[in-house]
């Protein structure tokens, strides 16, 4: 019988950027007016190859898609080569393909697309109303590739096969407007819609993106400048409204300045926060100088310092055309859960004619319930867009990674698509490839498998929050059998410390459906327990010929029994009927009592499954790993006890929780300090474009000093990444449940809090200083 669930398809065009050398500004005006062509493509990105690290940031700024060169410098095609995850998802390696026979078309959804789509819709009426203009300007005027950038103009017919200009002017019914050489730009540009609003049209951000700079305003810079001129389009892709404003030429800008700067703050005083509703001045020169070009103004000063596309100065949103939820029909596909769904809804014309026009449906999939091997939810790690392409969706090209959700590539005509579930142990392996290292699930990390597995997924370890359950679990060996009464003295855990039991604080703990009237008492842990083949359940016989006794699981009881030790077959009916149950535990944990630290590995796996950012979706983590070299340059092989993978709080890296964790102790300092070496040492191997990695320390009594010094040492001067947790933070629902600080007690998230948290509890800043003037 196959399941459903719900999925969520936005519809967005491909992203593109144009791989250019900064000094060539015919090509420069080229990728300006193939992205006017473009549905979208006012929010492509110009890549400047001679100025490598720009041109790698933003590629990683605007999350691009596919990358395309614009000239014929070897450059070039080495900056795409080596962007061998971002290959086109289609046949042709143009954009834009011309035929001799008159089929010539985009590959890219169009303004073509976007006209025919939309030419009976009320949103188009009403911009015709407003009034289409066409602006034209001399070649030779100074302003001319500012006056391209803002108000558009589409490549020659002979180099795209399509006369791109003919058609928009017939479709829009556009008014020339003359822009003459050293006049004065009109008032009234900004109230007009142009040749290049057509390719925004219906375009918008689905959320307002994250922290940045995003103030609307002026871009002040030299208009022959071709770096200038990538800049400010560059700036204007980020969704920020700028006008490029050539001081050279302000006279020019007399009219157009003022009433840009009126509609920008009618614009902003609808934003919600008073810090939002300012305007900036954007310059890679001098920014103090720059605002004196508009006077006593009220203007942000934003300097585009190098290096700018990196460090979060600026956000670059992802655009959508439209969004729909769709049933998703769930089957299988090789083991693995595979969900179908319906491409409906798409906000463009999808009339086979366009099957050559392409654009990205942006999925998220609400599909898969208690299944911890397999997920939908994938890292953002655009490197990885071949592997997942390869477990997910078949085609290697057709795959793109986003922030929380998965960009399949489909044509404008397409109706249905497809996703495979992502094994979680072949993602972890690929996540610790990224850092030169072989990861394989370690022996240790098997039985915390199949441990969690018994007890029904993670939220079933629950149990295990129990003092007196852990204690069970390790005061008797494999082959040692005990009443039901001396598990519930243990479970309740008398001690001097607590004359009382420890139990009573987990009375009101849920492992299972119960009234809300009962309280939970250590019959119901123990039955739980049980009833999870933790214990397994039997009677002890005495063999009438060699007089020792054996234990015989429930399973195996008969009326004539065979002594496991001497092998004669007797009638134990009498035994049988006499005998109380006697119980021992389960083979799962092996001959060790401890069960190689399975029990705490899954009760730290279980309090990051309740608490983190994420509780609702699925659980991606391993338990323990052996970790090997797969480079030369790499360290020596070594083993964590899990790994835990979740979203970054405020950030689209993925956070990745490395973990040691140890029972109750005694631990020696260079064990300790050898654990916590070995995850710094992995921490660090980690790439830092896309993960924030954590180290978390598990102990299930508190931390002595010396292993609270060493556990700092692990974070950076600015780095804040060691998380400590102890029973303490493990046993309650929440993590600082019982601490009395109000202000943490109800926190803890993200991995960047519990950080954040642990520095608070552990690591004050004075004794930090202290102990950094003794080194001194």
């Amino acid at each position: 019988m196959k399941d459903t669930g719900r999925v969520d398809v936005c519809y967005r065009p491909l992203r593109i950027g144009w791989a250019v050398r900064s000094d060539d500004i015919e090509s420069i005006r080229q990728a300006i007016r193939k992205n006017h062509a473009l549905c979208g493509g006012r929010f492509n990105p110009i890549l400047p190859v001679d100025r490598e690290e720009d041109a790698r940031d933003l590629v990683d700024l605007f999350r691009v898609d596919a990358i395309f060169p614009i000239g014929d410098a070897p450059e070039l095609k080495e900056f795409v080569a080596r962007y061998r995850h971002l290959t086109a998802p289609f046949f042709h390696d143009e954009v834009f393909v011309k035929s001799d026979d008159g089929r010539s078309f985009s590959c890219l959804l169009d303004i073509y697309n976007s006209i025919v789509y939309r030419q009976d819709k009320p949103e188009w009426k009403g911009l015709k109303e407003t009034g289409f203009r066409e602006y034209r300007w001399a070649e030779n005027d100074p302003l001319s590739d500012v006056f391209l950038t803002h108000f558009g103009a589409f490549p020659r017919t002979d180099q795209v096969g399509t006369d791109y200009a003919a058609f928009a002017r017939q479709a829009t019914g556009a008014s020339i407007v003359e822009l003459e050489a050293n006049a004065s730009i009109p008032a009234d540009v900004p109230h007009h819609p142009h040749f290049a609003t057509i390719g925004q049209i219906g375009i918008d951000r689905r959320f307002r993106h994250g922290a940045g700079w995003d103030a609307p305003g002026f871009f002040v810079g030299d208009a022959s400048n071709p770096l200038h001129i990538i800049s400010h389009w560059n700036l204007r892709a980020c969704d920020i409204g700028v006008w490029f404003v050539d001081p050279a030429h302000i006279g020019r800008y007399s009219e157009l300045i003022p009433e840009w700067e009126g509609m920008l703050r009618g614009d902003v005083s609808r934003r919600r926060h008073a810090w939002d509703r300012r305007l900036a001045v954007w310059s890679l020169d001098d920014i103090d100088v720059a605002a004196q070009t508009f006077g006593e103004m009220q203007l942000d000063r934003c300097k585009m310092h190098a290096p700018f596309w990196t460090g979060g100065a600026v956000k670059a949103p992802m655009m959508f055309m439209g969004t729909k939820s769709a049933l998703g029909v769930i089957g299988d596909s090789s083991g693995a859960p595979r969900v179908n769904f319906a491409l409906e809804g798409k906000p463009l014309e999808d009339d086979p004619f366009f099957f050559n026009q392409h654009l990205v449906a942006s999925i998220t999939v609400s599909a898969l319930y208690g299944d911890e091997e397999h997920t939908f939810d994938v890292p953002f790690v655009p490197e990885l867009n071949r592997f997942y392409a390869r477990a997910m969706h078949f085609d290697l090209n057709r795959f793109r990674s986003e922030p929380g959700r998965i960009g399949i590539v489909i044509n404008a005509s397409q109706h249905d698509s497809f996703l495979t579930a992502l094994p979680v142990a072949d993602l972890v392996k690929q996540v610790f490839s990224l850092a030169g290292m072989d990861a394989r699930l370690s022996s240790s990390g098997r039985i915390t498998r199949q441990l969690i597995a018994q007890v029904g997924g993670l939220q079933g370890a629950r149990a295990f929050k129990i003092p007196g359950v852990r204690k069970l679990l390790k005061k008797f060996g494999f082959r040692d059998t005990f009443l039901r009464k001396t598990a519930h003295d243990v479970i309740v855990d008398k001690s001097p410390e607590h004359p009382n039991g420890t139990f009573s604080a987990h009375t009101e703990l849920y492992l299972e459906a119960r009234p809300n009237t009962k309280s939970l008492t250590p019959q119901d842990a123990f039955s739980y327990l049980v009833d999870r083949g933790i214990f397994r359940m039997g009677v002890e016989l005495e063999c009438p010929k060699c007089g020792m006794k054996s234990w015989v699981p429930v399973a195996n009881l008969k009326e004539e029994v065979t002594c496991e030790l001497c092998g004669y077959d007797h009638d134990a009916t009498r035994q049988i009927l006499d005998s109380q149950w006697r119980f021992r535990r389960s083979g799962l944990l092996g001959t060790e009592k401890n069960a190689q630290g399975a029990v705490p590995v899954a009760l730290a796996l279980q309090q990051l499954g309740a608490n983190l950012h994420g509780s609702m979706q699925q659980s991606i983590y391993s338990p323990s790993l052996d970790l090997k070299p797969s480079g030369a340059d790499a360290f020596a092989d070594s083993e964590i006890d899990f790994v835990w993978i979740t979203k970054s709080m405020g950030s689209e890296r993925t956070a990745v929780v490395l973990a040691e964790c140890k029972d109750q102790g005694p631990i020696r300092a260079e064990e300790f300090r050898r654990d916590v070496e070995t995850l710094r040492r992995v921490a660090d191997a980690l790439p830092k474009k896309r993960f924030d990695a954590f180290i978390l320390l598990v102990k299930l009594a508190p931390f002595t000093a010396e292993e609270i010094a060493m556990a700092r040492s692990a974070n950076g001067r600015f780095e804040t990444r060691v998380i400590l947790l102890t029973a303490k933070e493990l046993e309650p629902y929440l993590f600082y449940l019982r601490h009395e600080d109000e202000a943490i007690r109800h926190r803890g998230s993200f991995p960047e809090d519990l950080a954040e948290i642990t520095s608070l509890l552990y690591f004050p800043a004075g004794a930090a200083d202290a102990e950094e003037g003794e080194n001194r």
